[in-house]
């Protein structure tokens, strides 16, 4: 193999360590790297290989999925900080209304208060926090604005009813008998989310694209 051949090779097999580097880096430097890589493809894709057409688009994929995972991670960030205080107030208004449901021995209304305790600590950490108790101001402040009000009050009821549906199937991130030990989500659990049209279709083509991976024999990511 002669140097110019060489130089290729190392120059090819090098490319996962570069993408290895951008990966778990912050959101503005993938995006200048999956710009790179676009650019690169739109100028010289009817030249470049079919090997390295793969491998580009390969990391392409790669570099868009951490790209979310980056931006998902500081949506949680910001919501953690902006909604501590009103899920910590509501957890324990919930719990309150829990324990004295469960004192008078109120069936329906146990249940109601449990689904009320599961949504506080299951809703969504990449969501904004819908409360369940609305303070008086919030409410009075958003009186002009029917529309908001209405679509707040439905997002709150798909949350709720998807909350008691886990409930009920037992599949809940964290269940009521261990937030009445004072659990919380974990770290990496984002909580319940709600499957829209475009998430399931997102995760069939993702499905399908992993079962076309596991046929094809390229060691790109080996």
């Amino acid at each position: 193999m002669d140097r110019k051949q060489r130089r290729r090779t190392n120059k090819s097999a090098g490319a996962p360590i570069q993408l290895a580097r951008v990966l778990g880096s912050g959101s503005n430097k993938i995006k200048r790297k999956i710009r790179d890589i676009e650019r690169l493809l739109q100028k010289k894709k009817d030249v470049l290989p079919d090997t390295v057409l793969i491998e580009k688009e390969r990391a392409l994929e790669a570099l868009r999925l951490e790209l979310h995972n980056a931006e998902q991670r500081v949506k949680i960030q910001n919501n953690a900080k902006k909604y501590h205080m009103v899920r910590f107030f509501e957890r324990k208004k919930a719990l309150r209304r829990y324990t004295k449901s469960v004192k008078e021995g109120d069936a329906d209304a146990v249940r109601e208060r449990s689904i009320d305790l599961c949504y506080v600590v299951n809703f969504p950490k990449t969501e904004k926090y819908i409360a369940l108790y609305p303070s008086e101001e919030s409410e009075s402040r958003d009186t002009d604005d029917k529309k908001g009000v209405a679509k707040t009050e439905a997002r709150r009821a798909q949350f709720r009813d998807l909350v008691a549906a886990k409930m009920d199937a037992g599949t809940l991130p964290v269940p009521l008998k261990d937030i009445l030990k004072g659990k919380k989500l974990d770290r990496d659990d984002t909580g319940v989310q709600l499957e829209t049209g475009e998430s399931r279709a997102s995760k069939e083509a993702s499905i399908s694209e992993s079962e076309k991976e596991d046929e094809d024999e390229d060691d790109f990511f080996e």
